[in-house]
């Protein structure tokens, strides 16, 4: 997918979003699992590069288990938050399979996996700036992938679906990081 593609999903009420090859198979090997390997590789990098600047407990191996809980935790986060949606619109009358929630979820997550390329810099300001920045733009993505892929057409009901999945959304990222630093304390 090329950027101008993508970035057409973030104000776009249908064009972008109708294109979409929605196989779930596809969407898992072809998106999901490349994508979500940055993270834990950016951690690995900021880990052996810079690691013990902040965290001068954790070694090599922590550093390497911390990254590998991350990948596994982010994947099973991926397809329960796509249960999730599923299961919150269907709690509102809206019928939707899973590979349409799953694309919602796997889109709305890329610039949250694009973020961790800060770990770059050794600047915690500046990560948490671009944390804060894919959050932006992820609940733009989940806003407009809801409404389309979801073939909603009420605004109350699609803001509603994405707060209540962008709230869980922002529990299960605390919980990934949590999942990171807790370690790198002992």
């Amino acid at each position: 997918m090329v950027i101008p593609y993508y970035l057409k999903m973030l104000y776009t009420s249908n064009a972008a979003w109708e294109e979409i090859d929605q196989s779930v198979v596809k969407t898992l090997f072809y998106m999901v699992l490349p994508l979500s390997l940055l993270p834990p590789v950016m951690i690995l990098y900021a880990g052996f590069e810079y690691g013990e600047s902040f965290f001068t407990a954790a070694n090599e191996v922590v550093w390497i288990s911390s990254a590998a809980v991350f990948l596994v935790a982010e994947l099973i986060t991926v397809m329960l938050m796509a249960w999730a949606i599923k299961n919150i619109a269907a709690s509102r009358g809206i019928e939707t399979d899973y590979r349409n929630t799953l694309t919602v979820t796997s889109f709305s997550a890329v610039p949250m996996w694009l973020s961790s390329f800060a770990l770059f810099l050794p600047n915690p300001l500046f990560v948490i700036s671009m944390v804060l920045l894919g959050l932006l733009i992820s609940i733009c993505l989940n806003y407009y992938g809801t409404k389309n892929l979801l073939h909603m057409h009420e605004e109350l009901e699609v803001a509603s679906i994405t707060h209540t999945t962008i709230s869980l959304g922002v529990v299960a990222w605390v919980f990934l990081v949590t999942l990171i630093v807790i370690p790198l304390l002992w």
